[in-house]
Formats: structure tokens, sequence, C-alpha cells
């Protein structure tokens, strides 16, 4: 799965501004985490939704399932093995929206 996210050049663990502002009229998740029923947590970063939303929709494609998108709280630290079916009830995005 890193090799796919690798390829469309999203590194885990990215910033994508140190001033953790959204450019106008961009939805952003800041330290977010995309996890896959099959697998959990994925991935970890800063993430441009409304510009990135087409790269997670291939790699969502390419890898055969939606990808989640969950805010850094809902999936870190102590809420990050919760049930797959409670962390993707936390999504804030997923490939399947547009």
């Amino acid at each position: 799965m890193n090799e796919l996210f690798k390829k469309y050049k999203l590194c885990c663990g990215r910033m994508i501004s140190g001033n953790k502002r959204s450019p106008e009229g961009n939805f952003c998740v800041w330290n977010a985490n995309i996890i896959v029923r099959s697998v959990g947590k994925v991935w970890h970063g800063d993430l441009n939704i409304t510009k990135e939303g087409p790269l997670l929709k291939q790699i969502a494609y390419e890898f055969g399932e939606h990808l989640y998108v969950l805010r850094e709280h809902d999936c870190r630290f102590d809420t990050e093995n919760d049930p797959i079916e409670l962390l993707i009830s936390r999504a804030v995005w997923d490939t399947s929206k547009d």
C-alpha cells in the first residue's frame, strides 16, 4: 500500500502547510489518518482533499478498496486500535464521495 502512496507523491508523514491554514476554497485535513477496511491505518500526514481527492480515488481504485480519511485524534494514540467500523464512522471524507 505504501508504494501506491509513493507512486502519487503522497509521502507518509508529510506537512503541506506550516501554519495549518487551508487555501481559500480548499478542504484540508491536518495530521490526517487514512484507513482501509481490510488493513486499518495505512497512511498519515497533511492532506488537501480538494486537490488530492482524485489521487486518493486512484489509489483506492488500484488497491481495490475505499480509503477513509480521519482527523488526527480519531485514529491516533488511544483510538488507533478501535474497531474498524467505529473508525470508519469517524471519517470526514472517503473515496466514494465527490
